[in-house]
């Protein structure tokens, strides 16, 4: 009787290893992998298709909000041509 039970013990400690493992390491891996292999597509000027990995994108790009000033501008400059 006594192995029988520490072999029960044994096995749901294992499965709660496993688990706790696959649910942390399973989004980790998901980011490390989707993000590895996402492709975008970009013309280039003289006008090729390439293909850009989104991480190169994300890093080169910088987020900088316009201005009403820089606005106002942009669109009296557009519409005086």
């Amino acid at each position: 009787m006594p192995t029988s039970k520490n072999n029960r013990r044994k096995f749901i400690k294992s499965v709660i290893v496993a688990g706790t493992t696959l649910g942390v390491g399973t989004p980790l891996l998901h980011h490390l992998t989707s993000e590895d292999t996402s492709l975008v597509p970009m013309l280039m000027p003289d006008g090729k298709l390439v293909m850009v990995k989104k991480s190169v994108i994300d890093q080169s790009t910088v987020a900088k909000k316009a201005t009403e000033k820089e606005v106002f501008d942009w669109m009296n400059d557009a519409h005086k041509k």
